[in-house]
């Protein structure tokens, strides 16, 4: 399916909407915000690097007891971590759902993607009490099931507020008990407790669409830009069988990397036929040279402005990549960008240590290490790369 820039006007202007049918405050008009941006993250190849860089960041080089298993399903402190500072590096907010005992101990700890988490109807004070989930608030999910249903509010799963000292009440409230009841969930957001949060990319949005554009520009004018541009006029229907052959005899001669730039005039009058039925009206080669030159200015513009979004240093912005720069540049961008994402390390780390310090685990808190440049590697891949 075909980019149009047009269907995307919604991540440029986000609202939240109330929905008193699902009993939710929707994530943009039509709900599927979240969803929408990550999955345009994942097409930009200069966003889906930056937010995966300042992921890793995020999720330092470690810290004591992130080995020990907080849940049924196996998982770690360590993985924990990694699933909050992936979806705060991309949406500026993440929730953990934890479950309890009669003692009002965390008993596991799971975390929830942002994207599929919204706030119930707000309060005369603009406050959530609950946070619902479904798989697919917008029905844009990448993760397709054999039957995909629409959200409804009685498939919603219902959650409330993080407060360990009101989950026996909750408990004798709940019908059936402490058997049906799904426990609490921590929502950070950084704009507040009842706000969705504006991810970093969001004041970038439109660079973040020109990028993907402007990707998708260079496909096509490497694969047919080589490839004069012709107009194909005919007296021919446009329904006519010959017509239709001798187009895809075109289509067919220009091979496996696309069908060229043939622009076919069909129905035309005899007298409004020249002699020269196929028209060259425009180079191939010189035009597509120019084309890719402002493609590339664009890519680098786009590159630099998410890249500031994040505060990524210059030198650390190249690092997955041959960038010429020295072990030492890249040893002050870490100490640079470290500095830059303590913040961010020091928000998990309190809001995963309210949950520990109030449950079963042996690990009470926890304290992110930064993340360290190994140079013996970087000298190493330098090394390589200069033989």
């Amino acid at each position: 399916m075909s980019f149009n820039i047009q269907d995307h006007k919604e991540v440029t202007q986000v609202t939240t909407y109330e929905d008193t049918s699902l009993g939710i405050m929707r994530w943009g008009m039509s709900n599927s915000f979240p969803k929408t941006l990550e999955n345009l993250i994942k097409q930009s190849p200069s966003a889906y690097p930056a937010v995966k860089r300042t992921a890793k960041f995020y999720k330092g080089a470690g810290f004591t007891g992130e080995d020990e298993i907080v849940n049924q399903n196996g998982l770690t402190l360590k993985k924990v971590v990694a699933i909050l500072a992936d979806d705060y590096s991309l949406y500026g907010a993440f929730a953990l759902q934890c479950n309890f005992n009669i003692k009002e101990q965390v008993t596991s700890i799971n975390p929830l993607r942002i994207a599929d988490l919204r706030f119930s109807v707000f309060d005369e004070l603009n406050f959530a009490s609950e946070i619902g989930y479904y798989y697919n608030f917008g029905g844009n999910s990448e993760i397709k099931k054999t039957i995909d249903l629409t959200a409804t509010r009685g498939k919603i799963k219902w959650f409330n507020r993080f407060n360990p000292k009101s989950v026996l009440k909750q408990i004798e409230n709940k019908e059936g008990g402490i058997s049906n009841y799904l426990g609490q969930i921590l929502y950070h957001s950084d704009e507040g407790f009842s706000s969705y949060p504006i991810p970093p990319l969001q004041p970038a949005i439109n660079y973040v669409l020109s990028d993907i554009e402007n990707s998708i520009l260079v496909r096509k004018e490497t694969s047919t830009g080589f490839i004069n541009s012709y107009l194909l006029k005919t007296s021919l229907d446009s329904e006519d069988p010959t017509l239709i052959a001798i187009q895809d005899a075109i289509e067919e001669a220009q091979g496996a990397r696309g069908t060229g730039k043939v622009v076919t005039f069909s129905g035309l009058a005899p007298e409004d036929l020249q002699a020269t039925l196929l028209e060259e009206i425009g180079g191939g080669a010189g035009a597509r040279s120019g084309i890719i030159g402002s493609a590339k200015t664009a890519y680098e513009l786009d590159k630099d402005v998410i890249n500031a979004a994040y505060l990524i240093p210059p030198a650390l912005a190249g690092i997955d990549q041959s960038s010429g720069f020295s072990g030492k540049d890249l040893e002050e961008a870490y100490f640079v960008y470290n500095a830059i994402t303590q913040n961010a390390r020091d928000t998990i780390e309190s809001e995963l240590n309210r949950v520990l310090e109030n449950s079963i685990f042996n690990t009470k808190s926890i304290s992110i290490k930064k993340l360290k440049l190994d140079l013996e590697e970087v000298e190493e891949t330098g090394a390589k790369n200069k033989i």
